[in-house]
């Protein structure tokens, strides 16, 4: 028999149930009323078969009876109404329901329609052996009976595919709530090592310009204890801008309250250095046009010379620093060289990492040159837009708008 175990919905279960339905009527309409014809014993074998044979014609869904169930129906059933209908001498419906499941089992595609056709011109054909006479309603019960199959089959589609693409929804929802969180373990990543890279850069920075102090002014206490009290007080308040500077890394909000323009802010961090660790810093600002950076460009600056000063002090030993600042037409430039002990081999560290990545965020770049004994030479490359290119943006604005 069909599988209807195996069945996915219920419209199947409930056509095969109500078809058994059918052969049982038709089966007690023959046994009462012509089982004294004498054709009867000729047309009760053909009942059978037009309904066992493609009743159970495979129990798998990939069998060639189950994939071939509306042909057959259209064959035996067809055949036994226009044999029934000969050897009766009347027109019966007995076609209409094997019709409709014929359709609802159908696949899409020319075949169904090609059915529709078979179906349509079986009832005419028992007409013919019957008699034109007989001809009337009951004709197109084949053709009626397909097409309702037909439009309930294709709700069966229109629910199967709905389906289908809620099950596709739910996993590309779920796909997109681990992509989600892939996001958000990342993004939490990237915070955390800019957060590592700031705290790095900044502590560092303090902590070498402090230990630096702290040992000058060991050396001030027994000659000059005033200048050493200076210096201790002044090395206080530096630790206090330090640990401001570190709760507003935690805040993730700008290390300077005030908006200053960049080489202000660069030279401001080159002089509290050269005073803490009493190194020689000399600070150039190449004018030759006006600095536009964003914020984030800004603290990348900041963060890069912070870094190349501690690191020219704690690993170069350097006791004398060129700090160079330019921009031109594209890029904004930041040179940092040292005379300490150089090394041959650059190794990036923790450090220079996050230098690297900080540059390489804003499309910018690291140099970083050294020879032994003749000091380490750092660039700092950075997009930029001057104040040229800005007014001529600001002019063709007010074209635009006054066009």
């Amino acid at each position: 028999m069909l599988p209807i175990r195996q069945e996915s919905h219920w419209v199947y279960k409930t056509a095969q149930i109500t078809r058994i339905g059918w052969f049982v009527f038709h089966l007690l309409f023959l046994a009462i009323f012509l089982s004294t014809m004498p054709s009867f014993w000729l047309i009760l074998p053909l009942f059978f078969a037009a309904f066992l044979i493609p009743q159970w014609s495979g129990i798998k869904f990939d069998s060639f009876g189950v994939k071939n169930y509306p042909i057959l129906e259209l064959i035996f059933s067809g055949l036994f109404l226009i044999v029934g209908c000969y050897l009766l001498g009347k027109y019966s419906s007995f076609l209409a329901y094997p019709a409709l499941c014929a359709a609802i089992y159908s696949n899409p595609g020319k075949k169904r329609w090609w059915l529709w056709t078979g179906f349509s011109l079986v009832p005419f054909l028992a007409v013919l052996a019957v008699g034109l006479n007989h001809l009337g309603l009951g004709v197109i019960d084949g053709f009626f009976f397909y097409g309702i199959g037909i439009a309930v089959a294709k709700v069966i589609e229109a629910e199967k595919k709905t389906q289908r693409l809620l099950v596709e929804n739910r996993r590309q929802n779920q796909l997109l709530k681990e992509y989600a969180r892939q996001v958000e373990k990342v993004t939490l990543l990237e915070e955390r090592n800019r957060l590592a890279r700031d705290l790095h850069d900044t502590v560092g920075h303090t902590f070498t310009s402090v230990i630096m102090g702290l040992d000058a002014a060991s050396f001030l206490m027994k000659t000059s204890p005033e200048k050493a009290q200076e210096q201790v007080d002044v090395l206080s308040e530096v630790m206090r801008k330090s640990l401001g500077e570190i709760r507003t890394q935690i805040h993730q909000i700008s290390p300077s309250e005030e908006r200053e323009e960049v080489p202000s802010q660069l030279k401001k961090i080159a002089d509290e250095f050269a005073l803490h660790t009493k190194t020689n810093i000399h600070f150039e600002h190449i004018d030759q046009h006006d600095i536009n950076i964003s914020s984030q460009a800004t603290i990348a600056l900041i963060r890069c010379l912070q870094e190349s000063l501690t690191n020219a002090i704690r690993h170069g030993h350097a006791n004398e620093i060129m700090i160079t600042l330019k921009a031109d037409s594209s890029h904004v430039i930041l040179l940092i060289q040292d005379n300490g002990i150089g090394i041959q081999e650059v190794s990036y560290g923790f450090g220079l990492n996050g230098m690297k990545e900080r540059l390489e965020s804003l499309q910018g770049r690291l140099s970083i040159e050294s020879k032994e004994n003749e000091g380490t030479i750092v660039t700092c490359f950075l997009p930029v837009s001057v104040s040229r290119f800005r007014e001529e943006v600001i002019q063709d604005d007010k074209s635009v708008t006054s066009g």
